[in-house]
């Protein structure tokens, strides 16, 4: 039996190491979505559902960061969606993806919300490598 040499051993090892750290990181990438309160503010009215689907195709290891009117509302992850709601009037939607965006001020979308309506979004990056909030094919919706 032949015993295996020093760089096929060391080469064993850091494969071993490579994947321990991916498998670590995977659980930080899934373990990513913060406990965040779901509703921006007490609205004298109704609120307003706002529903965002992250799309799969961003990747694993891409998080959707989500600020409401400045203020950080979500970390949307693989496989993950926010379920939120908005007080009536005007907001602004801001959304990065993370780790590295190619472009680090987050994509914006003033949004004019009303009383008991449902709002839906879906998070895709578009040709320019930003993080958005698309509104194709029916989104976003409102749902009386």
């Amino acid at each position: 039996m032949r015993t295996p040499s020093y760089i096929t051993r060391n080469a064993l090892l850091v494969v071993a190491a490579w994947l321990l750290f991916n498998v670590y990181a995977a659980g930080r990438v899934m373990g990513a979505d913060p406990q965040l309160p779901r509703t921006v503010a007490r609205p004298a009215g109704a609120p307003a559902h706002l529903i965002i689907r992250r799309n799969p195709n961003l990747g694993f290891n891409v998080i959707a960061r989500l600020w409401i009117d400045g203020r950080p509302a979500a970390s949307i992850g693989y496989g993950h969606t926010f379920d939120g709601f908005l007080a009536p009037g005007r907001h602004v939607l801001a959304v990065l993806a993370t780790p590295s965006p190619r472009w680090p001020v987050p994509w914006q979308l003033p949004l004019d919300v009303q009383s008991g309506q449902t709002y839906y979004f879906t998070a895709v990056g578009d040709a320019s490598g930003n993080l958005i909030l698309d509104g194709r094919f029916g989104f976003p919706r409102r749902v009386q």
